[in-house]
């Protein structure tokens, strides 16, 4: 069981335990979920992405009006703390999530807590079961995916629990309102064929900074990357599928509805230029958490 003893978080203005932190009931980040975020994690105890994630952040309080009431360098210097607070007590293997959080009210959260790989770590071993679910994603012209904030999660949520309502160990894949695949939740997916690497267009997704570094890897890797609709149909063309975010790293798809991946050749190469560039084999990391 993972155990987020002795860590510690900011809270507007104040360092204190993390299970001690809060917020008003009356804040609007409560009451009507309006807030914005961002997330990154270390790597073997080694922030990585943060500039990227923190100029995420900013585009997010541009489209939603919520104001970062801190400076950047503030922010910074606030991560700065809290690592050297709570790197010390990490044991081995175990790497920290950091969120960034802004509500309109004017609270201002920075926390971080241990990653529970001991979910992801199945996955990592059998691949993830993906299925469709009935309710679709939230047309990019009512709220745009591009900017994270606390609503735009709430029907990736209902998504999760109507596959979760017949099989626990899956997780759902969404499509949009003309029937193409989109995202999960808190995921980008990607799919491989004839060296060539699949994934939806950026416009209708959340711009993931983990996918954006897979799609440099893909390059590098001269892999063609393809951004464009992908309807169920296409789906079954494909050899390879993965998912990809802070939290599930790069993770392989066993399926996807009734279609099975059974090839990994190139999510293994995608999988191991990444670890590589972050300093830590992450697909090992994953698996040293099985139960």
């Amino acid at each position: 069981m993972i155990s987020n003893k002795n860590l510690s978080a900011y809270v507007n203005g104040k360092y204190i335990p993390l299970d001690k932190a809060s917020i008003s009931i009356l804040d609007l980040g409560f009451t009507n979920s309006e807030m914005i975020y961002d997330t990154f994690r270390t790597f073997n105890k080694v922030p990585y992405f943060i500039n990227e994630h923190i100029e995420r952040l900013i585009f997010s309080s541009k489209y939603t009006g919520i104001k970062i009431n801190l400076s950047i360098k503030k922010i910074k210097k606030i991560i700065k703390i809290l690592l050297k607070k709570n790197l010390k007590f990490l044991k081995k293997n175990e790497d920290l999530w950091c969120f960034i959080r802004f509500t309109r009210s004017g609270s201002q959260i920075i926390e971080m807590r241990k990653i529970n790989f001991t979910n992801y770590a199945p996955f990592y071993k059998n691949g993830l079961r993906l299925y469709v679910p009935k309710l679709k994603r939230i047309p990019p012209e009512y709220l745009d995916p591009r900017f994270k904030n606390s609503s735009s999660y709430f029907t990736l949520s209902l998504a999760r629990e109507e596959i979760w309502k017949f099989d626990r160990s899956a997780n759902a894949i969404l499509l949009d309102k003309n029937d193409n695949v989109n995202e999960g939740y808190g995921f980008n997916i990607f799919f491989i064929k004839n060296k060539s690497v699949y994934t939806p267009k950026s416009k209708y997704v959340l711009p993931g900074i983990t996918r954006g570094k897979v799609i440099e890897i893909s390059k590098k890797l001269k892999l063609k990357v393809i951004e464009k609709d992908i309807s169920l149909k296409e789906v079954y063309t494909f050899n390879e599928c993965f998912v990809t975010a802070t939290g599930w790293g790069i993770c392989s798809v066993k399926s996807l509805n009734k279609k099975k991946f059974k090839n990994k050749k190139y999510t293994k190469l995608v999988q191991q230029s990444f670890s590589k560039s972050v300093g830590i084999d992450i697909v090992n990391q994953y698996l040293s958490f099985l139960k």
